[in-house]
């Protein structure tokens, strides 16, 4: 009988200890399937950010290129409208534009101007510009040059109180301010 009991408890003991064991070992796969789930939910979430991070990026490197090249397009096309427009005011048409400037402003002023032209066509704009404007030359309109215009000419008062200026950089500037919505308008289409 003593036998037999050391034996029934033996087997008891160790039934409980495989039991213990069974659920711990139970509890360690649904703790490490629910650890392994987590792990999962997370690195997708993180894989769709990261998506989402690289398409959002790649999107806004688009927007940058196309703004860069169109910035590119509009300051190539100033230039050109510029070189073209400094090409257009050659010093026959100069003299017809000045003259027609000068006679308009040479009432309203009582002949207080000075005509200003590049230093570099000086000579031949003021040739020039004295065979059609001899009378309000005589009259006090002076020709001189000026250093910082390239091309085109500026009519400024005797006085410093005002001036127009002609110059192929506003002239282009004007026309740009026309040209560029109707260049950007195309560039966004």
């Amino acid at each position: 009988k003593i036998k037999n009991d050391g034996v029934k408890n033996a087997e008891e003991s160790a039934a409980r200890i495989v039991a213990e064991a069974e659920d711990q070992a139970a509890a360690l796969i649904q703790n490490a399937q629910s650890d392994a789930d987590k792990i999962r939910k997370t690195a997708k979430a993180d894989a769709e950010k990261s998506e989402r991070s690289g398409r959002e990026a790649l999107r806004q490197a688009g927007r940058d290129l196309i703004l860069t090249v169109k910035g590119e397009i509009e300051a190539l096309f100033g230039k050109v409208l510029v070189s073209e427009t400094a090409e257009v005011l050659d010093t026959s048409l100069l003299s017809e534009l000045v003259s027609a400037a000068v006679k308009s402003l040479y009432e309203s002023d009582n002949g207080a101007l000075d005509v200003l032209v590049s230093e570099e066509n000086f000579s031949r704009a003021e040739t020039a510009l004295v065979s059609k404007l001899g009378s309000e030359i005589s009259s006090g309109i002076e020709i001189k040059p000026f250093k910082g215009l390239d091309a085109g000419f500026r009519v400024s008062m005797k006085d410093g109180s005002a001036f127009y200026d002609f110059s192929d950089k506003e002239i282009a500037a004007m026309l740009g301010r026309y040209l560029n919505p109707r260049l950007a308008s195309l560039l966004s289409e």
